[in-house]
């Protein structure tokens, strides 16, 4: 009788289709991962669309020398809210309108408004259990504004819109949670 080398023997208990599953699963997942990835890299794209010709023209049309930052705000009309500054080094705000029939650029003074940190300031005095989501500019009724949105200790998702310029309210929108 021939004694068997157990090192070469390989048992293999487990069904054929539990394999097949099991790499078709992986399968699945890795292209899920892979379609999500491109997605989100498209949808990454199509929100900063744009940024660049507004740059150019920016500092083509106002005395803007360096921009800082670049935002999207979006509300009765879309704007594109450029942070930049001038060559003598003052601080602006220039809200450009998406809307090509209004193509003049409103240019806010930086020096001239209630900072966005005085609006936090603000803010947390007059509601100290609410969380803050966000503070941005915003342009309504051709105003410009500190939009500032949070949920407060009703749990309702608020949209409170201050004066740029001494941050006195000017509209307030609160919604209701309807699910829990």
């Amino acid at each position: 009788m021939r004694k068997q080398n157990s090192r070469y023997t390989v048992h293999n208990n487990r069904p054929n289709w539990l394999r097949w599953g099991i790499i078709g699963l992986i399968f699945v997942l890795i292209s899920c991962f892979i379609y999500l990835f491109f997605l989100y890299s498209d949808i990454q794209q199509s929100r900063t669309a744009n940024y660049q010709e507004t740059k150019k023209e920016v500092l083509d049309k106002t005395n803007v020398s360096q921009i800082e930052n670049v935002t999207k705000y979006n509300g009765e009309h879309q704007f594109h809210v450029i942070f930049g500054t001038t060559k003598s080094g003052d601080d602006k705000i220039i809200f450009v309108p998406l809307d090509k029939k209004s193509n003049k650029p409103t240019v806010i003074d930086g020096s001239k408004i209630i900072t966005k940190q005085q609006i936090k300031d603000q803010w947390e005095q007059q509601c100290q259990n609410c969380e803050l989501i966000d503070i941005t500019p915003a342009m309504e009724n051709n105003k410009p504004l500190w939009e500032v949105t949070y949920v407060d200790d009703s749990d309702r998702y608020i949209f409170d819109y201050l004066s740029i310029y001494d941050g006195t309210r000017v509209q307030k929108y609160r919604l209701k949670s309807i699910f829990h």
